[in-house]
């Protein structure tokens, strides 16, 4: 990295460097969590790390959110890294690796792991930066219709209006674990974002369990995505209630407690949303936690990108 330039952190209380990043994100392309997130001042646990040249411009920034994974009944501090943004002049210049080297340098010795995720074009700069290529695998349950099928109010949800973004909402961020074998915490921004930008039209109200369920499904293949709930939902019971008569499997966003006839199977894991799918590579870097060695699936809803 030139000489001229510096790597700052830490400055949510200054309003030049804020105006800046904000505007070097509002030029990306895509719609993304960072310029979500922004746009709706919802700044919690975000800790970006930027490159500034010698006039304190920002020319380069890495969106970095800190919160908890519970891998079983151990609870880690985390970091997730994001979005990449640079400057026109200046994305010949390495600049990604840069970034990402300093978070590392930052945070290795304060949490338990750093994850990322990629898709084809990025992964080189994760393979530079030492970071591991993570397997994942999909948790899928055979299913078969029976008379004991439950009948249960589901409302699904109109995210544009305000009462039931709020229903939503508010059971993300105050929601227990669903996963006893790996889940996070303090995530409830992206968690949003995604539904907002992949599953707008297949987030779900049931009122008597008190519960917003996230699913969809495609001729006989039905995806469990997330469930949201202040207690402990029984997800045998939940899918007596949702799902459809005519469904033959059912993939899960995240490992589901359940006792019986659960299937794993290699895949490469994609963010299916009603219009298309995603690539989603898992990269790890772990200083005191083991996931890597075991069958996961990193939830769906808690990928920043």
């Amino acid at each position: 990295m030139k000489k001229e330039y510096d790597i700052i952190f830490d400055y949510k209380d200054n309003k030049h460097f804020n105006q800046d990043l904000n505007g070097l994100i509002r030029k990306s392309n895509n719609e993304n969590f960072e310029k979500w997130i922004f746009k709706n001042k919802n700044l919690n646990n975000f800790l970006p790390v930027t490159i500034i040249n010698e006039k304190n411009e920002i020319i380069a920034a890495l969106g970095i959110t800190k919160f908890e994974i519970f891998i079983g009944d151990e609870k880690c501090t985390a970091i997730q890294l994001g979005n990449l943004f640079l400057k026109e002049a200046h994305k010949h210049e390495n600049l990604e690796v840069e970034l990402i080297n300093a978070a590392i340098d930052k945070y290795s010795n304060v949490v338990d792991i750093i994850i990322s995720f990629s898709n084809d074009i990025d992964e080189h700069i994760y393979e530079q930066t030492k970071f591991k290529k993570t397997k994942e695998y999909l948790y899928f349950l055979n299913w078969k219709h029976n008379e004991d099928t439950v009948r249960n109010k589901i409302k699904k949800l109109d995210l544009d209006l305000l009462q039931d973004f709020e229903i939503m909402t508010e059971k993300i961020k105050h929601s227990t674990k669903q996963s006893s074998h790996l889940d996070s915490k303090f995530d409830s921004s992206i968690k949003t974002f995604n539904i907002l930008k992949y599953f707008s039209n297949d987030t779900y109200h049931i009122p008597s369990l008190d519960v917003v369920v996230c699913y969809k499904y495609n001729k006989d293949v039905f995806d469990l995505i997330s469930i949201f709930a202040h207690d402990k939902v029984d997800i045998e019971y939940l899918l007596k209630i949702i799902v459809p008569k005519h469904i033959k499997r059912v993939d899960f966003g995240f490992i589901p407690d359940l006792k019986e006839g659960l299937h794993i199977a290699n895949t490469d894991i994609f963010v299916r949303s009603s219009e298309n799918k995603i690539k989603s590579t898992l990269w790890t870097k772990e200083i005191t936690t083991n996931i890597s060695d075991s069958k996961i699936i990193f939830p769906i809803l808690s990928r920043q990108k």
